[in-house]
């Protein structure tokens, strides 16, 4: 049974008198038992306004306690009365239980001493009581000027609330303050609350999905309630949204949405006060899981799901943030929309067709029943819009809002008037795979605001708000979604920014055919639509993908095509980022799984347009390199068959090993050259351009030259954040993670990890389809300098613990200076990092936990096993698996190594050292991946 807030009352005051500082005691004491009993309310049950408005009458009857005696102890010394009243949080009666407290004096005489001591013995106490309270003196005319020129003056005077004292000056302030301010409109006003709006919106964020957000100040927050609320109070004069209904300025529907987001954003804001003991309005990841626990204490994972418990609470948590935020967004919007006192002139209307007309601009409908006689004309409302460039009336948007989240009827009417129907499924289909739908937000993103994609694909609407407690899916599943189909429509346009970025791409989809594009845009939007469902998501969401694709009218071919990329659309991204692409058995193996080159091409396309909308900055260069060489590898295999692309592969290493030949002014068959061009495999040269093969080569001259161990080349990127470091050294066993190991010891971050190795040409073997050479193996008879000349080419993207490219010559001296000690064994790695270990007393930040897993995979390769690792970034997990898989007699012959946000998701090839066999016997690859957990779960792999 939910329990009531408490009753002020029933908490112990006595009489504020005594001395000063028995006045703060009482408060002190006061002020802990009102959190205690907002503590106890709130875990009850109780909701957000109730318990902030308990509270807040709370905090009333201290600061009358203290400032009714004041008052009387100073009644001779006041030239006028004297009217004490709450601003801000205190005067919507809002306050969360460590807010600060605005209190306003209102007195209509110039201030006095006994208004001097009156105010001190009422905020004194307060302060003491460690009670953060800001307060104002002002009259009538001083606090209308400074109104005129601060919103923050003008919005405090909306609020003002009496609380003690007599009435009378407070009332001819708000009085003076209509007359002066709101009349003859109040245009000039809500226009600077628009203002603020989007000058906060710039500092905290644009978009209600931030990953930590600011449950005050953030897009679609508290503060953005609190303009709605001014907006209509100066506007149409009254207290509350709900009052608009009554007057025919909202719907009962937007002034529930808005009751309800409010109520809930404050019910969590007041969670976190409660859970940080202090005033906090940054919802952290360490809250969430806090806050999440107690809302969702019975939240489980989906069968298949092995993350923690938490995390599902916290996702949960947070889709409920997300669409409180995003309904504040929406519907502030047109509170602001309304509020604004349109010009004294008769509209301009203009009839398009039977449905739809111009008023004044914008799109509107001939008439309500419209939308209810032929729901389909909800669909080709937006469709208008972008044929004819117009933005669509307030009103309007309203009226599709509103039927749509009309319950259902017996009949089945209602809620879902577009599913099923065929004629809205076709003009959501022209809609969807629309190039012009270029404005912000998108005509797409407007249908989903309003419930269009819900009411035409339940399954859509059910990613709604959804999101995943990662620091790597930055946006909600729906929100990424429609992203993904944005810059599908980037690509078809050509827009230049995608056109310079992504040249495949943007040829990609200008090849692809007409009639292909549906199947390719549904695909894209409905590609995460088994996200709710759990583990194997893909193969779940194939399904429901099929299903709403033959319910929009779409062709059985078409249908098969959609079912097929949302079951395989992670697919390139996983290969390209940790697979050899140059192997050709895998290029067989995949053109034999997609069976033709359109299938492939849509896959590609919507692999970039998924990769890209993750997050800012996510399809770096180098992803996009990958993907794109793996979609015109596969191509090539698709349309010429194996031999002739083999055969364009080699073509293209010759062209490079000549271009090397040209950067160096060396002829191409020149013994030193030609030693090691044919020490390296085909896909060395592949993966790297001339200019970086030919730095390796002159590093490489240079370390033998001075009969070095280990040379270092460092490049840097300063624009990007992140440096390039290649170590050229006598190659080992543990090499990689000896390295990894100084890396770790120097707060050098590694983000990724390319490892070659330089046998001698006797040393080569043909691959197990002849077409390139097998990686040289890294084992202790033939890699060590001496034995046949082995040597390590390891290519690092690094950079330092705050996300900077790391410049100083010194700090990369003293690296090569500890890799030359740990290769020359005269000191150990566990060593060296110990005498750099990191010392700080700061708190860690409290991110998302992933839970380590480990695989593994021996059906990719002919020649390896690939260990997949998942885990959780922190300083040495390189060096941890590196040193783990070293101890386990296993030599790493290629390594893809990609940290994502906190995320890391590395492949290792690798064989076993002594046999130089692939690792297949169960207990054996049973025994490496216990020893990798338990390395990456030891409490040493970060040092404090």
């Amino acid at each position: 049974m939910v329990r009531p807030p408490f009753v002020p009352e029933t908490l112990a005051l006595g009489t504020l008198g005594g001395t000063a500082a028995e006045r703060s005691a009482r408060a002190r004491q006061y002020l802990e038992a009102a959190r205690i009993a907002v503590a106890e309310s709130h875990a009850a049950g109780a909701g957000g306004r109730a318990v902030c408005a308990a509270y807040a009458a709370a905090v009333d009857r201290l600061v009358r306690g203290l400032f009714e005696p004041a008052c009387r102890r100073h009644a001779a010394g006041l030239a006028a009365p004297l009217a004490l009243a709450g601003t801000g949080g205190c005067g919507r009666a809002e306050l969360c239980p460590y807010s600060d407290v605005d209190l306003l004096f209102v007195y209509p005489a110039p201030p006095d001493a006994a208004v001097a001591a009156i105010t001190e013995e009422v905020l004194y106490p307060l302060w003491d009581a460690r009670l953060e309270v800001g307060h104002a003196i002002r009259d009538t005319p001083g606090a209308i000027k400074l109104a005129r020129e601060d919103l923050t003056v003008c919005t405090a005077l909306l609020d003002a609330r009496l609380v003690g004292g007599d009435p009378g000056p407070l009332a001819d302030l708000q009085r003076e303050t209509w007359r002066a301010l709101f009349t003859p409109d109040a245009n000039d006003f809500v226009k600077r609350l628009g203002e603020e709006v989007a000058t906060r919106r710039q500092r905290f964020g644009e978009t209600p999905y931030l990953l930590e957000p600011n449950l005050k100040s953030g897009d679609g927050a508290l503060r953005d309630l609190s303009v709605g609320l001014w907006a209509v109070k100066a506007r149409f004069r009254v207290s509350d949204f709900g009052d608009l209904v009554r007057r025919g300025e909202a719907t009962a529907r937007q002034a529930a949405a808005l009751s309800q987001a409010r109520d809930f954003l404050l019910w969590v804001r007041t969670a976190l006060h409660l859970h940080a003991r202090r005033r906090e309005d940054r919802l952290g990841f360490e809250a969430q899981a806090a806050i999440a626990r107690r809302l969702f204490p019975d939240a489980r994972p989906a069968d298949g799901d092995h993350r923690d418990p938490v995390a599902v609470a916290v996702e949960e948590l947070m889709r409920l943030v997300y669409l409180a935020t995003k309904t504040v967004r929406r519907e502030v919007g047109r509170v602001l929309e309304r509020a604004v006192v349109p010009p004294h002139r008769a509209p301009v209307l203009r009839r398009i067709d039977a449905s739809f007309t111009l008023f004044n601009g914008r799109l509107s409908t001939t008439g309500a029943s419209v939308f209810q006689e032929a729901p389909a004309e909800m669909v080709r409302l937006f469709q208008v819009a972008i044929d004819r460039g117009h933005v669509i009336y307030g009103h309007t948007r309203d009226l599709v809002a509103d039927l749509l989240a009309e319950p259902a009827g017996a009949g089945g009417e209602g809620r879902r008037p577009l599913c099923g129907d065929p004629e809205a499924g076709r003009r959501f289909l022209v809609i969807l795979g629309d190039p012009r739908d270029r404005t912000t937000p998108s005509v797409l993103e407007q249908m989903h605001d309003l419930g269009v994609l819900g009411a035409l694909m339940p399954e859509f609407g059910a990613l709604t708000g959804r999101v995943q407690h990662d620091l790597y899916h930055v946006y909600t599943v729906d929100q990424h979604s429609l992203y993904a189909v944005a810059c599908l429509k980037a690509l078809l346009r050509g827009d230049p920014a995608y056109a310079k970025a992504h040249p495949a791409a943007v040829a990609a989809m200008r090849e692809l055919p007409a009639a292909a594009r549906p199947a390719l845009f549904l695909g894209t939007l409905l590609h995460d639509v088994g996200k709710p469902l759990g583990k194997g998501h893909s193969e779940k969401g194939a399904r429901l993908a099929a299903i709403v694709a033959r319910r929009l009218g779409m062709p059985a071919g078409e249908v098969e095509r959609v079912e097929v990329l949302v079951r395989q659309h992670l697919l390139l991204a996983h290969l390209s980022q940790r697979r050899d692409i140059d192997d050709s058995g895998l290029q067989a193996q995949l053109a034999h799984r997609l069976r033709d080159a359109e299938t492939l091409q849509q896959l590609y396309l919507l692999t970039l347009a998924d990769m890209a909308m993750v997050a800012e900055g996510n399809l770096t260069e180098w992803k996009a390199t990958l993907l794109r060489d793996l979609y015109l590898k596969v191509r090539a295999f698709l349309r010429a068959g194996p031999d002739l692309a083999g055969a364009d592969t080699s073509a293209r290493v010759r062209r490079r090993r000549r271009a090397l030949a040209e950067l160096l002014g060396e002829p191409e068959d020149a013994p030193a050259l030609q030693a090691f061009v044919q020490s390296l495999p085909d896909r060395y040269f592949v993966q790297h351009p001339p200019r970086r093969v030919a730095r390796h080569v002159q590093l490489s001259r240079r370390r033998a030259a001075v009969g070095a161990r280990v040379a270092v080349d460092v490049r840097h990127n300063r624009t990007r954040g992140f440096s390039v470091v290649t170590v050229c050294a006598d190659d080992a066993a543990g090499l990689l993670a000896s390295i990894a190991g100084v890396l770790l010891a120097h707060r050098i971050d590694v983000l990724s990890a390319h490892v070659h190795s330089r046998g001698t040409p006797r040393g080569f073997r043909t691959s197990h389809d002849g077409s390139a050479p097998a990686e040289p193996s890294r084992t202790p008879a033939d890699s060590r300098a001496g034995a046949s000349g082995g040597e390590a080419l390891d290519v690092f993207t690094v950079r330092d613990r705050v996300g900077r490219a790391i410049v100083d010559p010194e700090r990369w001296r003293q690296v090569e200076v500890d890799l030359d000690r740990v290769l020359s064994h005269e000191v150990a790695v566990a060593e060296v990092i110990a005498a750099r270990r990191e010392r700080t007393s700061l708190p860690r930040k409290v991110t998302p936990r992933m839970i380590t897993e480990v695989e593994v995979d021996n059906d990719v390769s002919h020649d390896f096993t690939v260990v997949d690792i998942h885990t959780h970034d922190r300083p040495g997990v390189l060096y941890a698996i590196a040193r783990t898989l070293a101890e386990q007699g296993l030599d790493i012959h290629l390594s893809k190594i990609a940290t994502e946000a906190e995320r890391v998701t590395d492949a290792f090839y690798v064989r076993d050292r002594q046999t130089g066999a692939k690792v297949t016997e169960p207990e054996r690859q049973q025994a490496v991946v216990a020893a990798l957990e338990a390395a990456l779960a030891a409490p040493e792999l970060s040092p404090p």
